[in-house]
C-alpha cells in the first residue's frame, strides 16, 4: 500500500506518456494529477493486498486519441463511474478502480479516488499498454456471449454534438461496439466504466502491476531529463528492454478519422530505408521497405530527436525528426485480452494489414 503523492505522479505522467505511446498529453496529466493531489491522497494497492472476491471497476475512454476538442469532463467520469457502481448487485464490495491502459493522463484519473478515498487505485490494467478498441481491453471476454457486463458511458457537448449518457449491460464486445459508434456521435470520444471484476479475475486475465510499471519508468526519465534527448532515449530502452528501429525526419504523417478511429501511416527516412508505421488509434505495425519489424501488442513509440520524449502522429509535422523505438510484447505487462484473434479485425479491416498473426505468435497459454 502506497500514498501516491505529488512525485508518484509527475513519474506517472511520464512513465504513462511512453506505455500510452505518446498519447494522453503531458501537460494535460501532469495538471489533472495535480488537482487530484489538491482533493486528497489517493492510495495504491497491489491485488495481493484485497481480497480474492473484492470488485474492481474499469475507467477508460472511448473514441479517437487524435480528438483535439474537449469533449469530456470530470463530471461525465464521475457519472459513467456512479452509473457502474449503481448498477452492481452481485458478490463482493467494491474497493477500487483501475484504468483500462496506461497513458500520460495516469494521475489525473486519481481524482475519482481522492475525492473518494474508500475507492483504493488498484495496481493493475486491462492491458499495461495503449490500446486501439475496447475489446482488445476486454480481458479475454470480447469473444463472450455468455458473459453480461455493465457498461456505462457519458461525454459530448450541448452546444456542439450534443450530450449523451448511457448505461447497457451485455456481452464485452457487443455493448463496447454499440459505445464506440454512440462516441461517434458526439464527435468520437466519451468516458467510460465497466466491471466490476474481481480481484482474482484481474488477477488471472488483466495486466497486475502496469501503474508500478509506469512509476518506475517515469522515475528513470525524470533521472534522465536533464542529460539531453539521447541519455532520455537510451532511459526507456533500457530500462524496458527495448530497441530502436531507426531515426530519421518524418517523410509523411496521413492519418484521418474513420468510423471514430485515427487510421493512417507514418514515413520515417532513416538512412535511405523508408520505415513505416502504422496507424489505428495505436501505432499497430512497423516496417522497414516492407518487412514487418514489430506488430501490435510490442509497444511502438516514437520519440522527438530534440528531447527524447515520446510524441503522438497527430502531434507531428512532415520534417520533424524523431526516433522509433519497438519494446517487445514479452516485456509490458498484457491482459487477456490481446490474446483473442477476433480483437483484431477491426483493425485489420481499417489498416488492410495483417496483424493477428504476428500478433499472436508467441501468445501465452490459457
Amino acid at each position: 500500500m502506497r500514498t501516491l503523492d505529488a512525485a508518484a505522479a509527475r513519474q506517472a505522467a511520464y512513465g504513462g506518456l511512453v506505455f500510452g505511446a505518446g498519447g494522453g498529453g503531458l501537460e494535460s496529466g501532469l495538471r489533472g494529477g495535480a488537482a487530484a493531489l489538491d482533493h486528497g491522497a489517493p492510495v495504491l494497492v497491489t491485488l495481493d493486498e484485497l481480497r480474492p472476491d473484492d470488485q474492481v471497476v474499469v475507467m477508460t475512454g472511448v473514441g479517437a486519441p487524435g480528438v483535439q476538442r474537449r469533449l469530456t469532463r470530470t463530471a461525465d467520469t464521475l457519472r459513467a463511474l456512479d452509473r457502474v457502481i449503481e448498477a452492481w448487485d452481485g458478490d463482493g464490495r467494491i474497493v477500487g478502480t483501475m484504468v483500462a491502459h496506461p497513458g500520460a493522463y495516469l494521475p489525473s484519473s486519481w481524482f475519482v479516488n481522492a475525492i473518494r478515498p474508500e475507492l483504493l487505485v488498484v495496481d493493475c490494467a486491462t492491458n499495461g499498454r495503449g490500446h486501439p478498441t475496447v475489446a482488445m481491453g476486454g480481458m479475454g471476454l470480447a469473444a463472450r456471449r455468455d458473459v453480461q457486463v455493465t457498461q456505462a458511458a457519458s461525454g459530448g457537448l450541448d452546444d456542439y454534438l450534443g450530450h449523451i449518457d448511457i448505461v447497457a449491460r451485455g456481452p464485452v464486445g457487443v455493448i463496447s461496439s454499440v459505445l464506440h459508434h454512440a462516441s461517434a456521435e458526439v464527435g468520437a470520444s466519451v468516458a467510460s466504466s465497466r466491471g466490476p471484476f474481481s480481484v482474482d479475475f484481474c488477477r488471472t486475465n488483466g495486466a497486475p502491476g502496469a501503474v508500478s510499471a509506469c512509476l518506475r519508468l517515469g522515475e528513470a526519465m525524470l533521472a534522465a531529463e536533464a542529460a539531453g534527448a539521447d541519455a532520455m532515449v537510451a532511459a526507456i530502452v533500457d530500462t524496458l528492454g527495448g530497441r530502436e528501429l531507426g531515426r530519421g525526419p518524418l517523410l509523411a504523417a496521413e492519418t484521418t478519422l474513420v468510423e471514430a478511429w485515427d487510421v493512417g501511416t507514418l514515413a520515417v527516412d532513416t538512412d535511405g530505408s523508408r520505415l513505416e508505421i502504422v496507424v489505428c488509434n495505436e501505432y499497430m505495425a512497423a516496417e522497414m521497405d516492407g518487412r514487418r519489424l514489430s506488430t501490435y501488442p510490442d509497444l511502438i513509440v516514437t520519440l522527438s530527436a530534440a528531447d527524447g520524449m515520446p510524441t503522438a502522429a497527430a502531434r507531428m509535422d512532415e520534417g520533424d525528426e524523431i526516433v522509433v523505438v519497438a519494446v517487445p510484447k514479452d516485456r509490458i505487462p498484457l491482459g487477456a485480452g490481446v490474446w483473442d484473434a477476433v480483437v483484431y479485425e477491426d483493425a485489420e479491416r481499417l489498416t488492410g494489414r495483417e496483424l493477428a498473426s504476428y500478433a499472436l505468435e508467441g501468445a501465452p497459454k490459457r
